[in-house]
């Protein structure tokens, strides 16, 4: 049996199953054809196939898991148990749902790791308008990280491969991704300007109306490069949406560009969900990662949302999970998105204004919650 090919809560499944037993697994493979003929032959019911990403849906015991994963072509083997924090879950915790619309023809950024040919960005209309690489100047979309596949799907993701249970926050953006950020998720402040400075100049030509940040550094003071490429977006008519951090518990640790007290800043919550369905608003708290503010005197972060164990997009498996404020971050940046379409004049000084009228104070320092989590939407209508 090879381990490193099967995911460890698949293993620790497979340790208690009976011989009589099986369970459905994903089955990844680099060849599709050559695996579907092997699992044929092999009389391996195939449950469902996703061909875009070289993926089988099958239902099998212990002895035919430890056997696959000693195959050369395949490539991993994956549980449907690591869905246990759905995307559903933040939407609704977020109560998306009464705003009534989906991002419609709003077109967001992303300064990231770059971006998979995924089927949720792909299926019913390709809604990739531009892939801009500032890192190896490739022309055709890809993420050697996954950082960015997965935010991407937070925000704008479909769904469609999931049924739509793994559906982002805005699925019908227009979505535009900029790889500044390498395969080790880390990229010099000039990548990151060379990326700002590309939605700058083109923001109006394409329609860009929000960017989404979901990285940080070590702030510089005043005149730290990425704080002030990212208010210069802010000032020019571009929602700029940034994460906190992940340096918490300490105080004074919001990275830049959410140091800005000009764009919002994104904060995460461990929202404690205690099944895969259920929360209970009263157990939420701040995560501990979460960096607290104040940044330059000021209340930082600016809002939370839930950033524990989010489902979202992979590069090696359809959906993947991550934590972070990283993955917050995205969430806010749809819901931007929604009011943008709802509001089409609006500028990113009343978008905040109405993300902050919307939040509801968990009871927390303001330098760990900010205005809280934004999901009371009575004002709209």
């Amino acid at each position: 049996m090879n381990i490193n090919k099967i995911d460890c809560k698949l293993l620790k499944q497979i340790a208690i199953l009976t011989k009589e037993h099986s369970v459905f697994c994903f089955i990844y493979a680099h060849n599709f054809q050559r695996m579907k003929d092997f699992l044929s032959n092999k009389k391996i019911h195939i449950q469902a196939e996703y061909p875009f990403i070289n993926t089988f849906l099958c239902q099998i015991n212990e002895k035919q898991i430890k056997f696959l994963s000693n195959v050369e072509y395949v490539d991993y083997i994956s549980s449907l148990s690591t869905a246990t924090a759905m995307m559903f879950v933040s939407k609704n915790i977020l109560e998306r749902h009464k705003l009534k619309c989906y991002g419609d023809g709003v077109g967001v950024a992303f300064i990231d790791t770059g971006i998979a040919s995924h089927c949720d960005f792909m299926i019913g209309k390709n809604r990739l308008e531009i892939f801009k690489d500032f890192v190896q100047n490739h022309s055709c979309p890809y993420d050697d990280n996954g950082h960015g596949t997965f935010v991407c799907g937070v925000c704008s993701g479909n769904g469609a491969l999931s049924k739509f249970r793994y559906s982002g926050i805005a699925p019908k953006t227009k979505i535009f991704a900029l790889k500044a950020l390498n395969e080790n998720g880390e990229a010099s402040a000039n990548k990151i300007i060379d990326a700002m400075e590309w939605i700058f100049d083109n923001h109006k030509k394409y329609d860009i109306k929000v960017v989404c940040m979901s990285f940080g550094s070590e702030p510089l003071g005043h005149n730290d490069p990425i704080m002030l490429g990212a208010e210069a977006l802010w000032k020019d008519g571009v929602v700029v949406v940034a994460a906190a951090g992940n340096s918490g518990p300490e105080f004074q640790t919001i990275k830049s560009p959410g140091i800005s007290g000009k764009i919002i800043t994104v904060g995460g919550i461990d929202d404690n969900r205690y099944d895969r369905f259920s929360y209970n608003k009263k157990y939420f708290e701040i995560a501990e990662f979460s960096s607290r503010g104040p940044a330059f005197k000021n209340f930082k972060p600016d809002v939370v949302a839930p950033s524990i164990d989010i489902i979202s997009c992979g590069i090696k498996t359809p959906y993947t999970i991550l934590s972070g404020t990283s993955v917050a971050t995205p969430m806010i940046a749809g819901l931007s998105c929604l009011l943008i379409e709802k509001y089409k004049e609006a500028n990113p000084n009343q978008i905040k204004g109405m993300l902050i009228r919307a939040c509801k104070p968990l009871g927390f320092d303001k330098n760990l919650e900010g205005f809280g989590l934004p999901s009371d939407w009575k004002f709209l209508n």
